[in-house]
């Protein structure tokens, strides 16, 4: 499950992100914006989610996590934790297999130079399952993952971009784990009202082991937050 929860600083947030992680009945839940600081001596883990592991900045922006419930029977091996609260990743064995988490809050410019890092790291990881999710800040196709109120055609920067982030999906052998349940669905995570612009820039990426592990993906409702995928 993944929640992009801009800020979560706020007692009530924190408990109302909980009560819906919880709700959903979620083992492993991603989370993107916390805006933790770094310097801070919070820890983000309760009796349902024990197990927390964070990635701050110094400036309360940005900041990811990922939380484990009590019945998750992931063992956490080792994390890398980018200083600038942009990625966290997590080496695990599930029942004795290799599996690798990625969450990742991904910047509003110079998004493929960030995306080549990322996914660089985690594939050298390999051979494990790999989940790479959260906010990307891009969508994967200009036509299905983008719609403009007025009907405006995507901009030739975003197309581009668009271009460039499904080539280097490809290159590293991911899979949009959403879109290979439902090829031809328009269904969006994220509205900019700026630019009167719904989008899907929410995913779970994984390898060929995830594929062959996975059940199902959806996109769900959520009312107190801005961006919901699980």
């Amino acid at each position: 499950m993944s929640l992009n929860v801009k800020g979560l600083n706020s007692n009530v947030k924190r408990r109302l992100a909980l009560m819906e992680c919880s709700s959903q009945r979620a083992e492993v839940v991603f989370l993107q914006e916390t805006h933790f600081d770094a310097s801070g001596t919070f820890k983000f883990a309760s009796g349902l989610f024990p197990r927390a592991y964070t990635s701050s900045s110094d400036r309360k922006k940005a900041g990811v996590a990922i939380l484990l419930s009590a019945q998750c029977p992931l063992q956490v091996v080792s994390q890398v934790s980018d200083p600038h609260g942009q990625y966290i990743i997590l080496q695990a064995t599930l029942h004795g297999n290799p599996v690798v988490l990625c969450n990742l809050y991904a910047p509003n410019s110079k998004q493929i130079s960030f995306f080549t890092k990322v996914f660089t790291k985690v594939t050298r990881l390999l051979p494990a399952a790999l989940i790479v999710g959260g906010d990307f800040n891009v969508s994967f196709s200009e036509t299905l993952d983008r719609q403009s109120i007025a009907g405006k055609p995507p901009s030739p920067e975003q197309g581009r971009l668009s271009r460039l982030f499904r080539r280097l999906v490809r290159w590293f052998a991911l899979y949009d784990l959403w879109r290979v349940n439902f090829p031809t669905a328009k269904t969006f995570t994220f509205y900019s009202h700026p630019h009167s612009t719904h989008a899907r820039n929410d995913y779970f990426l994984g390898n060929i082991p995830t594929l062959r592990l996975m059940k199902d993906a959806d996109i769900g409702s959520i009312t107190w937050c801005g961006e919901l995928l699980w």
